[in-house]
């Protein structure tokens, strides 16, 4: 299944990994990947705040899964450096990774809001709603919810 948001997400993975061989400084990914998380979170808030309302269970349920996805990526850290011996280079791919998904979020509360963000915009439809099968991912949803 060769989709477009997949293959976004492996670029940013692989160049994640790059940056951490090359420089050496294992953490910096998984550094920006915190302020990313706290940048949606904010923006998330601010975005319920003007179109729906704030619902705290809902603020709750995005807090907790970035809470998981920061426990995942310390799980593998762990398992990274116990089995394989290595310095962190599949942590911080694995984090870029997670930058990725972080980004199209923040670009997504914003048009919430109702900011025109130009090429972003395009960026994210493209990487949001390519398929292989040509199908985008609103028709799965509405397909999976019958």
């Amino acid at each position: 299944m060769e989709r477009a948001d997949v293959i976004v997400k492996t670029i940013g993975s692989i160049l994640a990994g790059i940056v951490s061989v090359f420089t050496g400084l294992f953490g910096v990914v998984f550094t920006i990947l915190l302020a990313l998380m706290a940048l949606d979170f904010i923006t998330g808030i601010i975005a319920a705040y003007v179109t729906e309302g704030l619902r705290s269970s809902k603020g709750y349920k995005g807090l907790l899964k970035k809470v998981y996805t920061m426990l995942l990526i310390g799980s593998v850290l762990l398992i990274e450096i116990a089995v394989l011996k290595s310095r962190g280079v599949i942590t911080d791919s694995i984090s870029g990774a997670f930058c990725v998904i972080e980004f199209i979020s923040i670009i997504e509360n914003g048009n919430k809001m109702g900011l025109n963000l130009g090429f972003l915009n395009k960026l994210v439809s493209a990487v949001r709603t390519k398929t292989a099968l040509g199908e985008d991912e609103g028709d799965k949803d509405r397909r999976m919810r019958k």
